[in-house]
């Protein structure tokens, strides 16, 4: 068993009075992530080490609380995938927090795959620092894609990006009481617990930018 924890999950305590007002654009059902067809970018060529060009921040619009992304397949099955893919990358390569953000790339059309979310997450998993004290690394994964997809840009509104990762803090606390590796390790399986993770963000996101419910399906 891989034995991961993380990066310590920094609560805001300063600088709101120097943010930015939030962004207070329209938005309809075209904001959504346009990736270039074709552009030969799909994760598992990255990870098995094929070459493949990397993606541009430029075809991706962030998303605010007026995005809205038609489901074009099953939620409840892009969830599972989720999960099954956590569990495998974890289960086959190690690094809780790189692997749950793989697992949701690879689950979600909504998260992109550009290289550099996945890259930024590879030295988040082990505790990042000594002891297990700190924030499980599958959580600050969550984060990250959280952040990337719907974080605000130039000191601009976070208020939603902190909204959904708050909801995935709740399913940690349900579930082991905290966020902290130490609690979350106790379910002795970090492959399975990276699965959970996948599985809860990819709800939160698909509960808040599509029209799936977990009482619909």
């Amino acid at each position: 068993m891989n034995d991961d924890s993380a990066h310590v999950f920094e609560k805001d305590h300063t600088h709101d009075h120097n943010v930015r007002e939030c962004h207070e654009e329209s938005s309809s059902a075209r904001r959504r992530f346009l990736l270039a067809a074709g552009a030969g970018l799909g994760l598992s060529q990255l990870r098995a080490g094929t070459a493949h060009a990397a993606s541009s921040d430029e075809t991706f619009e962030i998303y605010d609380e007026d995005t809205h992304i038609e489901l074009e397949e099953d939620g409840a099955a892009l969830i599972q995938k989720a999960y099954d893919l956590g569990y495998k990358y974890h289960r086959e390569h190690g690094g809780c927090c790189r692997c749950t953000v793989a697992a949701l790339q690879d689950a979600l059309d909504m998260v992109p795959k550009h290289p550099g979310m996945f890259r930024a997450a590879t030295c988040l998993d082990a505790g990042a620092a000594p002891g297990r004290i700190l924030s499980c690394g599958c959580f600050t994964g969550a984060g990250i894609a959280i952040g990337y997809i719907c974080g605000g840009e130039n000191f601009a509104c976070r208020d939603l990006a902190h909204s959904l990762i708050q909801k995935v803090a709740r399913k940690y606390q349900e579930e082991f009481g905290s966020v902290l590796c130490d609690d979350a390790i106790k379910m002795g399986n970090c492959s399975k617990l990276t699965g959970l993770t996948a599985q809860w963000t990819a709800e939160v996101l698909l509960e808040q930018f599509t029209d799936y419910t977990p009482e619909a399906q």
